[in-house]
């Protein structure tokens, strides 16, 4: 099948939000038409859309009286809670790299990202090793300049200035890679997860969540393609889902928010992360809130107390 949509004007776009069901002030909606678009607000009334007929996946119809106004109002909660999330995963981060590039290069030295020998084999080394190369060789940063004017060797930076040039994604990857366990168990316990496994998956969770947040994406009611670890002493907090003897945290906002929380309170005791997400999750309404994988007793939990 060709796609045949063609391009629509604002007055046109009123119209159809009009003929299908929405109301609400019109300079309000030419406004937030023409700042943020049709095509992103799409993802912010669908919850409102009636359920599609037989043989169609949308139905595009709302009931009478959708007001615009709500439609909006959750769109700004989104991105307050995606500034707040951004806010918690950028303390999260730089965390990892302090207490992974300190740790790591104690134990094998400062260029240790350097020796293929300190990272497992089945990982692409070579790959991320040229990776990390080109970003250096293409880095105007100070300090890499000042390290290629004073030094000749070896060639690149020590590991706590390479750190600095990696994604969340790629630190993930280079701490996944590496072969010292006793080494990746202390960092995962000083950022106040029980061993390396959870801090992995922890690392992968954060990795996707942060994408969605530096893209401006939709998060309050996603379901994360990555599912939070398994952490038995979170599971009071957490949003379990149980099936027979498997206990499995569900893939939901709730989830990552509580891990968050967990590794932020055990940072910094007096965080007010844990108050803030509060404050801002009890503005919705219940609807809302299941739809982000708020249990229903979530203010009882207690790392919201």
């Amino acid at each position: 099948m060709q796609y045949q949509h063609l391009p629509t004007t604002i007055d046109e776009q009123i119209e159809f939000l009009r003929s299908r069901g929405i109301v609400g002030d019109e300079d309000l909606m030419r406004r937030w038409l023409k700042t943020v678009g049709y095509y992103r607000l799409s993802a912010y009334w669908l919850p409102w859309e009636l359920p599609p007929a037989d043989g169609e996946t949308r139905s595009k119809r709302f009931p009478a009286g959708t007001n615009f106004k709500d439609i909006i109002d959750i769109y700004i909660f989104d991105r307050q809670l995606r500034l707040l999330i951004m806010e918690a995963i950028d303390r999260f981060e730089i965390a990892v790299r302090a207490r992974w590039t300190n740790l790591f290069s104690l134990a094998h030295g400062a260029h240790t990202h350097m020796d293929y020998t300190n990272f497992q084999n089945g990982f692409d080394y070579a790959r991320m090793f040229s990776k990390i190369s080109t970003t250096v060789e293409q880095s105007s940063e100070v300090f890499i300049e000042h390290y290629r004017k004073k030094y000749t060797s070896p060639y690149l930076p020590p590991l706590w200035q390479i750190t600095e040039l990696m994604t969340l994604g790629e630190i993930s990857m280079w701490v996944k890679a590496a072969k010292d366990n006793n080494m990746k168990d202390a960092v995962a316990k000083d950022l106040g997860l029980p061993n390396k496994e959870t801090m992995e998956g922890t690392l992968q969770l954060l990795s996707y969540v942060r994408n969605i947040c530096a893209h401006h994406g939709r998060l309050w009611n996603r379901r994360t393609v990555k599912r939070a670890p398994n952490i038995k002493s979170f599971r009071h907090d957490m949003d379990i889902e149980v099936n027979g003897n498997q206990h499995q945290p569900r893939n939901s906002v709730y989830n990552v928010l509580v891990i968050l929380a967990k590794t932020l309170r055990h940072q910094s005791p007096d965080t007010t992360f844990p108050d803030r997400v509060r404050s801002l999750v009890e503005t919705r309404a219940a609807g809302q809130m299941r739809s982000m994988g708020f249990p229903e007793d979530w203010k009882q939990r207690p790392i919201w107390k």
